[in-house]
């Protein structure tokens, strides 16, 4: 082919006339380029205007050549070996074929035209010219290496079991097992998972991302990495690399692509050895805005009306990771005001908030959310926020602070708006106590969104935005309780559930099956994902 002297400033720009982004971040990227000189698809990713599969697509356009989303690591890597390791990794190219006497030659930045032009030079044959995203060509690079580096670092682990201390420190600092980790929390940061899976098994170690709450298998590694690994992980945290027998909680921030995220550690022995899950805690991309989350006009109206109270409590209620505490927050930024005085309890703090006071709980050391939220109560607070009402103590306490003024947010794990008064009875709450405290309760579920790019496809495999799953990210689907006279008196008379939602129907709440059925229906999700985290048997 042809190699074309355009340049990244003229791919900025036809990315603003396409309408790709905005002319405000062109300016800034242009900017960024003309200073740095770094490459343009690594600038518009770290600026976070383009995900990395979109900046490929939109490359590949520009250029009108072909673009690939992964490189199978069962390719011949006999022509990068030949180029050289480093200087194909350095460069961000891969070398992949030589098909009817061209060579096809992978790269994550066409701009870099010396570069290419040296590579056709030492091949002495004609490119066809292929772009991918970065990471991926960094995966590829990564698969050449890992059989030698696997090998080396197992005969070093068999024993690890009999290894002192000081020895499994050694081994947790060595270069593989560093890369190792490093790549791997890279990779989950790049491709927006929640949470990092690695759990051993009899002969390997399977490393997992959960994604749009989908998990999702990654790789397998060499069961001779895990031991580095989890000491490895264990260090940053902070705990005790010796302790293998009970369960550890920790939390470590890292600097990923030059942005501090913040993670959350859980270790658990099983029989295989330690299994680890690090949830990743990176809120600088979340927009705290209820209709960011998925809250129409209307409803966000709704919410707003109950948070005007001055005194009272709101529960968001869900299962684990359905969003709870991002709504939350997303009512603490329409309440934050310099007349207001907000606390936040928590286990742990999952965003940093300017303007408010957060405190984290340590159960080890005797500060639960109940002796926490006694001692709030004495700093004056105007609204509190609780992280979770987990036990009879922390209502009671909860249900005092509302009874004495405040307004109280808190989260509680139920399977529906109205479920939440039976669970508040269970924890030994007095139905009159709820009557004269609740101010309405949100139930939600986050459900995965179609992926804009393939939406109307009937072959979504090749999709570079959503890896061929039809799904790019989650919103929530909710059902939104305001308590009324009717309300207050089926919770006093004990009312059975179904009697409860008759009458929030009659008063207009819509029920989160209805609501979720209506996303469907609008194309917004499809009806088998709305079956999946919704029970549906009514539709």
């Amino acid at each position: 082919m042809t190699l074309h002297s355009t340049s990244p400033q003229e791919f900025l720009t036809f990315l603003e006339q396409s309408g790709r982004i905005s002319p405000e971040a062109a300016q800034r990227a242009k900017s960024v380029e003309r200073q740095t000189a770094q490459p343009v698809d690594v600038i518009i990713r770290e600026l976070g205007i383009l995900p990395e599969t979109a900046i490929a697509t939109e490359m590949a356009r520009f250029l009108q050549v072909s673009t690939v989303a992964t490189l199978r690591e069962t390719e011949n890597h006999e022509l990068v070996e030949r180029l050289g390791l480093d200087f194909a990794s350095d460069k961000a190219l891969v070398p992949r074929a030589i098909e009817n006497g061209d060579l096809l030659l992978t790269v994550a930045n066409p701009f870099d035209l010396d570069t290419i032009r040296a590579v056709r030079y030492f091949f002495e044959l004609p490119l066809r010219l292929e772009i991918a995203p970065r990471s991926a060509i960094d995966e590829y690079m990564r698969s050449v290496r890992q059989s030698a580096e696997r090998t080396d670092v197992a005969v070093e682990l068999e024993a690890v079991a009999d290894l002192d201390l000081e020895r499994l420190q050694d081994i947790a600092r060595d270069a593989p097992v560093v890369k190792f980790v490093s790549r791997i929390i890279q990779k989950a940061v790049d491709e927006k998972a929640t949470d990092i899976h690695i759990e051993p098994e009899t002969d390997s170690m399977r490393v997992r991302f959960r994604r749009d709450g989908m998990l999702t298998s990654v790789e397998n590694a060499s069961h001779g990495l895990h031991a580095g690994v989890i000491s490895r992980l264990k260090i940053l945290a902070r705990l005790n690399i010796a302790e293998r027998r009970l369960p550890q909680d920790g939390r470590l921030r890292l600097a990923v692509r030059g942005q501090e995220i913040d993670f959350r550690l859980s270790v658990v022995p099983t029989i295989h050895g330690e299994a680890v899950v690090l949830r990743i805690l990176d809120r600088e991309t979340v927009r705290l805005e209820l209709g960011a989350l998925g809250y129409d006009p209307a409803s966000a109206e709704k919410i707003r009306q109950i948070i005007r109270r001055p005194n009272g409590m709101v529960l968001v209620t869900g299962p684990t990771g359905s969003g709870k505490t991002t709504t939350l927050y997303s009512i603490l930024a329409e309440l934050n005001r310099p007349e207001v005085k907000i606390f936040t309890v928590e286990d742990p703090v999952e965003y940093r908030m300017t303007g408010i006071t957060q405190l984290q709980i340590d159960p080890a050391i005797g500060l639960t959310f109940a002796s926490a939220l006694r001692s709030v109560l004495r700093q004056d607070p105007d609204v509190i926020l609780v992280g979770e009402v987990r036990d009879r103590e922390t209502a009671e306490i909860a249900i005092q602070a509302a009874l004495t003024g405040h307004l109280v947010l808190s989260t509680l794990h139920t399977n529906s708006a109205i479920g939440s008064f039976s669970r508040l009875r269970d924890m030994g709450i007095e139905p009159f106590l709820i009557d004269a405290t609740m101010r309405g309760v949100i139930g939600q579920r986050l459900v995965r969104r179609c992926c804009e790019e393939c939406r109307d496809r009937d072959d979504k495999a090749g999709c570079p935005v959503c890896s061929g799953s039809g799904f790019r990210g989650r919103q929530t689907t909710f059902e939104i309780l305001q308590m009324s006279d009717r309300i207050r008196r089926a919770v006093v008379g004990g009312e059975s559930h179904e009697a409860m939602e008759a009458i929030a129907r009659e008063e207009g709440m819509v029920p989160m099956r209805d609501h979720v059925y209506r996303l469907a229906a609008e194309g917004v999700t499809t009806l088998a994902e709305a079956v999946r985290v919704v029970e549906l048997e009514d539709r």
